[in-house]
């Protein structure tokens, strides 16, 4: 079946997509200015950043197929463009990481509050609901990926707030918060593919895939909020456990 999206689903995931860009690159850029970066190399870092940001969402846009091309598929196709931007964004991030000294100590700078709280924009997780409604997504895909984005992301300030706050036991909050949203995005990914559904749902075997995902506009979605979610997610796990922020609960708290 062809998926049929309204204009303002579309206005929305366009939407979110620009602004989880320019909320992702405002947070790099603020950890430049707090980097002790000289001025130069700060001011080329906003620019190399953007240009790797908006390549990347650029790329999602031009490779995005329409949604009439499904007319000539399976109903077990899955689209190539997601795994092939996907794979080759998360590795250019991380080899930038690896190779880079300034990038590095930028990410060092950024607030790992920030690097949380930044995803709320999960709660676009609210769209598959809806579609689910319209019958332009199965439930089996909707109805976990739906409800865990808007969880992961409704919580998403409030950890970051605790976390900013060094509240006690906020770092151990943060670790669970991201390890619960890295499974999201693994059993969205696994159900909207349909390569899960026969271990979550071994019942009904393998499911088609989620075809409205393989096309323009909801192809956005996984080729670039959910990695740069993933992204965000190690990221953030790395500055927890860089930083001095409280990662015990207090009944585990052993007294000196």
């Amino acid at each position: 079946m062809v998926p049929v999206i309204p204009q303002y689903i579309t206005a929305i995931v366009i939407l979110i997509n620009f602004a989880a860009l320019i909320a992702v690159w405002s947070i790099l850029s603020y950890a430049a200015s707090r980097s002790g970066l000289p001025r130069a190399v700060q001011k080329g870092f906003r620019a190399a950043s953007a240009v790797f940001l908006g390549g990347w969402l650029a790329a999602a846009f031009l490779f995005a197929p329409a949604p009439a091309s499904l007319l000539a598929r399976d109903r077990f196709f899955i689209t190539p463009v997601i795994p092939a931007v996907d794979v080759t964004a998360i590795v250019l991030a991380f080899l930038m990481l690896w190779r880079s000294s300034t990038l590095r100590r930028v990410i060092d700078a950024a607030p790992a509050s920030l690097l949380i709280g930044v995803q709320l924009y999960r709660a676009i997780g609210v769209i598959f609901l809806i579609l689910l409604a319209q019958r332009q997504l199965p439930a089996h895909f909707a109805l976990p990926a739906g409800w865990g984005d808007i969880a992961v992301g409704l919580a998403a300030p409030f950890v970051a707030w605790a976390v900013a706050r060094e509240v006690q036991g906020s770092g151990a909050l943060a670790a669970i918060w991201n390890v619960l949203g890295l499974a999201d995005l693994v059993v969205a990914v696994g159900m909207g593919t349909g390569l899960l559904t026969p271990i979550l749902l071994p019942d009904l075997g393998r499911l088609p895939a989620a075809s409205a995902l393989g096309v323009f506009p909801l192809i956005l979605i996984p080729t670039f909020t959910v990695p740069m979610s993933l992204i965000l997610h190690l990221l953030s796990l790395r500055a927890l456990a860089h930083r001095d922020v409280p990662v015990a609960l207090p009944a585990l708290k052993v007294a000196r």
